[in-house]
């Protein structure tokens, strides 16, 4: 396991990474969530390193140890991973995307034809640059889609305020509140030891360079997307709960339907945060298996 890896783009760019699983194992990139860090890659390390497959995480620009790209949008992030993959000798991979990291995974797929084998997207962020699509997102999300105007004053006391919860705890004010938010599932699945340090840890790794870089990230799922989820030409598979109140499941089908040939697992009962908990030796499996 190496969690703290950096090489330089093409263009001088540094890029951070984490390297978990099998060092030897059949390559598979791992996108992370929003806001996070390749961090969130941990949880799959012992699972995919006993599957054969090796879990590259990488983090977005202006992320972890990631510089910033000002301007750039979902299809910017292709061309960083095939220079990722260019610099590590890997010629064809796997993706694997969580939540935030769902609309990368698919852009990297629809890029990348020729490399990539077959994309797996979990809780997946769907497009919202619609109310519609807004509709049954959290409401801490919700409320933060409304603010487009107050965004850049509101987001350093988000941060500020969500690492003093963090560091106060989960079995503690206020963050006990925000936990009775979401289902019952969601609050066993951040109360698994493993899963709170993983949130917390790349969370908290992901703010590092501050919240100006947090919220450009931010900002592109709440905009128009730069990238046709009909133009991906492999196999993909949804895995979503129903019971997510972060992401609605009805957005994500409807996303789902947009990809050829994609299947879709909806899950009764899991939220967003236990699915991926849950789930994922299930979705490792279906990677292995993708020839």
């Amino acid at each position: 396991m190496k969690e703290d890896e950096q090489m330089r783009l093409p263009d001088g760019r540094a890029l951070g990474y984490a390297d978990y699983g099998d060092p030897a194992g059949e390559p598979v990139f791992f996108f992370h969530g929003w806001p996070s860090s390749r961090y969130q890659g941990k949880l799959l390390h012992e699972l995919a390193a006993e599957r054969g497959l090796r879990l590259i995480a990488p983090d977005r620009p202006g992320v972890g140890l990631s510089d910033p790209l000002p301007g750039r949008g979902f299809a910017s992030w292709p061309g960083d991973v095939a220079g990722l993959a260019d610099a590590l000798g890997i010629g064809r991979f796997k993706l694997y995307g969580i939540s935030g990291g769902g609309p990368y995974t698919l852009a990297t797929a629809a890029a990348l034809p020729d490399r990539v084998i077959a994309a797996a997207v979990l809780c997946g962020a769907p497009p919202f640059g619609g109310a519609e699509d807004r509709a049954g997102m959290h409401w801490a999300y919700r409320g933060m889609a409304r603010l487009r105007k107050l965004r850049n004053v509101a987001m350093p006391v988000v941060v500020s305020t969500s690492r003093w919860m963090i560091a106060r705890g989960a079995e503690r004010a206020p963050m006990t509140w925000m936990l009775r938010s979401i289902p019952p599932s969601d609050r066993e699945a951040i109360l698994d030891a493993g899963c709170w340090e993983s949130v917390t840890r790349s969370y908290l790794e992901g703010v590092r360079k501050g919240p100006a870089h947090t919220l450009a990230d931010g900002e592109l799922y709440l905009e128009p997307w730069d990238f046709s989820p009909e133009d991906i030409r492999v196999p993909v598979a949804f895995w979503h709960g129903l019971a997510d109140k972060n992401l609605p499941c009805e957005v994500a089908k409807r996303l789902a339907a947009r990809v050829p040939g994609a299947e879709g697992h909806w899950e009764e009962g899991e939220g967003h945060y236990s699915l991926p908990l849950r789930y994922r030796a299930q979705v490792l499996d279906w990677l292995r298996d993708q020839a």
